[in-house]
């Protein structure tokens, strides 16, 4: 058995800045509650006191599993991205968690997308771009359909952004989808490592050793600024 409940998506919430408690007060049979950025979800136990939504996050140790001990202490492949995509959803009033023939359709689009890294934001910033001239209108038209529907929304400085997380990266747009004006339309979609150290592969054929070294210390430092979140936090 884990030290603590749910300890292993725990640790996915809190690496992420965010908080889950568990909350009796108000709710029937209990609830965790799970916070990150501005997202918040609640996710109420049943009559046996399980949480299916939770427990459906590790991998089953029988082919059936009723409750929490027919499960492993081990998190399924993708568990982050469906259990933000519970997040993002919850934000507009519904709870849904990402399928896992969405996950394939989109890790389908992002593998087949032609992604180039911003060079301008190298020092600072580092992360790649792609826009309507680089991928199918289908597949932008479906990244953005992902980051506004499983979406969470975090401060990036005085700003608020929405970031869908996939698969170790977070990835959002620059503009309103939502706008009569077609100029006001998102056309360019970042994505970044999560871990910002992973960008080093960006760099690494252009600086040295040293400078490379020295400028994942400087990303994670301003990153921090930037969001609020401490290094010691994204790494765990």
């Amino acid at each position: 058995m884990p030290k603590r409940a749910y300890g292993l998506i725990r640790d996915i919430v809190e690496r992420l800045g965010g908080s889950m408690t568990y909350e009796r007060e108000g709710h029937r049979y209990g609830a965790w509650v799970i916070k990150v950025g501005e997202s918040n979800v609640t996710i109420e136990a049943g009559g046996d006191g399980s949480f299916p939504e939770l427990d459906r996050l590790y991998v089953p140790r029988v082919p059936d599993p009723k409750g929490w001990d027919d499960y492993l202490d081990e998190l399924v492949p993708d568990a982050e991205t469906k259990l933000l995509s519970m997040l993002g959803s919850s934000s507009s009033g519904r709870l849904e968690t990402i399928s896992d023939e969405e996950i394939k359709e989109i890790a389908r689009i992002i593998e087949r997308t032609k992604w180039k890294f911003a060079w301008t934001y190298a020092r600072t910033y580092p992360h790649e771009y792609t826009t309507r001239a680089l991928c199918r209108p289908e597949d932008h038209a479906r990244l953005i359909e992902c980051i506004e529907r499983y979406g969470i929304v975090e401060r990036f400085g005085r700003s608020r952004r929405k970031y869908f997380y996939f698969q170790e990266r977070k990835y959002w747009h620059m503009g309103d989808p939502y706008s009569e004006d077609p100029e006001e339309r998102p056309d360019v979609i970042n994505r970044a490592w999560v871990d910002v150290r992973r960008h080093a592969e960006n760099v690494k054929h252009r600086w040295t050793a040293e400078e490379v070294e020295l400028q994942m210390r400087l990303w994670e430092i301003q990153l921090e600024k930037a969001t609020g979140r401490s290094r010691s936090d994204a790494k765990r």
